[in-house]
Formats: structure tokens, sequence, C-alpha cells
């Protein structure tokens, strides 16, 4: 785990970075070792929704992880209740955990679209122990960790879920009123839940606040996102999503967008306008990689929009993108990026820090 200067330096440095003070990108690399983990990504998923499991074993398992795990650069430990789309599971969804993929497959709902009215219920088991995981992993680590709320999900990927892919893009059309209104009481329970939750976390110890996109934050910080806007035309995005996006940008003091996949660039104009103060680029599965100018128009729109930019790195095969967007850019601040990769890979890692005045 990290050191206590080590963790002074990580806060200083990150909160220069969120004010656009730091001179220098965000290179977080967190290693994994040779030999497994103690435990797989999929079987910490599953002990997190077992309500078997105590809250305490979950936070226990999580932190023998951390400490196989090493850390290096702008990388910290970093809890937050996953998988995409957890508010679905508190208003009401049914859910199969996959331990093989690491992932949780939310069930449609059965009610026609009119008969679907949203409620939240906060006595709702599931609710409950996102609630006591928060509290568990604080007990736990305290400010040997970040921490972040789960993973809600986006309003109309929420939408999507509970109504299925084919319905939702039809009643766009065939009941757009209807759509609204289930959207907008999606979004009531998400505000609701997002004040609630993060109302406990100012309380809990922690280094800092963090998210899915593992950045650290001396404030509370949140990502939003929208999948769904890749199957919409502009003007169903405007009408359908944006107005709820500009809201979720402001409900907490820090907020970022999941941009994700060439389908969703044809939005990025209206999404800059929605007040988050920073962007996450995904080029998505099977696409062009980071560094072959195609997403070039990306880096350069959220930079001249002075936004931060945000990407993930798997691999040292993807390294190269931290050169090519800095240039592409033209600075080397303003900018973070993820990478995950091997213990054996260290020093290629350490090289791209030091060149980056990354302190190791």
């Amino acid at each position: 785990m990290l050191k206590e200067e080590k963790k002074t330096q990580l806060i200083r440095d990150y909160e220069d970075w969120w004010e656009h003070k730091l001179q220098r990108p965000i290179i977080a690399v967190s290693l994994m070792p040779e030999e497994k983990l103690p435990y797989s990504r999929g079987e910490q998923l599953r002990m997190c929704y077992d309500p078997q499991v105590p809250e305490k074993d979950v936070a226990k398992a999580y932190r023998e992880n951390f400490e196989k795990t090493v850390f290096i650069g702008d990388a910290v430990p970093v809890f937050y209740q996953r998988a995409t789309g957890i508010l679905g599971a508190y208003l009401g969804q049914k859910w199969d955990v996959s331990v093989d993929n690491a992932t949780v497959w939310f069930r449609e709902k059965e009610e026609s679209l009119k008969d679907l009215h949203i409620t939240f219920d906060r006595d709702h088991w599931f609710y409950k122990r996102s609630l006591n995981l928060m509290k568990a992993f604080s007990d736990e680590m305290g400010n040997d960790l970040a921490m972040g709320i789960p993973d809600l999900g986006g309003m109309m990927d929420i939408f999507e879920s509970m109504r299925g892919a084919n319905n939702s893009l039809i009643e766009l059309y065939d009941d757009p009123d209807e759509v609204l209104r289930v959207r907008n009481e999606i979004y009531d329970a998400y505000e609701m839940i997002v004040k609630e939750q993060m109302g406990l976390l100012n309380d809990l110890p922690k280094l800092g606040y963090s998210a899915w996109l593992t950045v650290l934050s001396q404030k509370p910080y949140f990502v939003s996102q929208c999948d769904f806007c890749c199957m919409i035309s502009p003007a169903h995005f405007d009408r359908f999503v944006k107005d709820t996006l500009a809201k979720e940008s402001q409900l907490v003091d820090r907020s970022f967008y999941h941009l994700d996949g060439p389908g969703a660039i044809r939005h990025l104009d209206a999404i800059l306008e929605c007040g988050f103060d920073g962007i996450q680029w995904v080029q998505g599965a099977g696409a062009a990689p980071l560094d072959s100018g195609q997403w070039d128009i990306v880096y350069r729109k959220v930079h001249e929009h002075g936004k931060l930019l945000l990407v993930f790195l798997a691999g040292t095969e993807e390294l190269s993108a931290i050169d090519h967007i800095i240039n592409v850019i033209g600075e080397a601040k303003d900018v973070a990026f993820l990478c995950v990769g091997s213990v054996r890979d260290r020093g290629v890692y350490e090289s791209y820090l030091k060149k980056y005045n990354v302190p190791l």
C-alpha cells in the first residue's frame, strides 16, 4: 500500500490537476503480480452481490488483492461497487452475476411502458448493502483507500436496460412523452441516491473520492454516461439525454463524462455544453488504436474546450498513445492516463513516468 509521503504527494498533484495547475500529465500505473491475485474480478463482484458474505469479509478480500498489486506513478487503490447499472437494481430490476465474465446482467422489467412507474425503496436489502459496503471498506482501510459511490449508470442506459434495446428505440418515436416520464422518474431516484450515498461518503475516513475512473479527488466526484446515445440521432440526444446530463454534471463538485465509441462522437459538442469537468474517451472494441490519428478530433476538441481528458491504456503496447495524445493537444497538462499492466514490465512503465516527470 502507499506510504504517507506518497499519499501527500498524490493529494497535492491530483488537486493541481483538477484545477488545471499541474504542468505534467497524470499517469497512474497499476501492475498485476505474475501469479494470480487472491480473488478474480468476477469473484469480487459475486461477493459484493451475495448477502451471505459479510461486508467486512468483502473488504478484507479486496485488501488482499490491493496488497498484491503494485501502484506506481499516480495510481491509488480504489473501491466502488460494480457493475454499471446498479441504479436499475435499486429500482427493482432483477440480475444475474456472471463470475466468468466479471459482470452483471440486469433483466428487463415485464411491465408495459405505460405501466412502468419507477419507485425507490430505501429499505431494499441491496441498497442497504451498498451503504454497508462503503462503511466496511472505510473501516478496513481508512485513508489507505480512495472511495466512490456505486456505478449507478446513465439515465437512458437504465431505461434501455429495463425496456430492451428494440423497445426503447421504437418507443422514442411511438410514445416519446412516456419515455420522458419514465426517464424523469429514473433521474429523480438517481439524484436522491447520489446525494444520500455521497452524504455518507463525506463522513467516512478515506484517502479521497474516486469512481470507476480511478483518479483521486478531495472533493466529491462522479462519472456520467449514456452509451445508448450511440444508437440515436443528435435531435433525439437533445430531447432525451442532454437536459439530464446537464443536471448530473452539477450534482457534485467534480464530474466526468464517459464517451464510448465512434458512434458517440457525433454528440461530443452537445456533451461539452453540459458542464462536465472532463471527458474520458474509449474508442471501443475492434476500433483503431488510440494513437492512430483517427481520434485526434476528440483529443483536440476536448482540450480546446478547456476540459480534462482521460484515457485507459492496457498493456505496454498502448503506451505510445501517451506521446501521441500529448503531441496532438500540444502540451503535457490536463490529461490523465490510467494504465494497467504486469509487474514484469515495470521498467517500461517507469521509463514513461520518468520521461514525463511523474514521481514513482
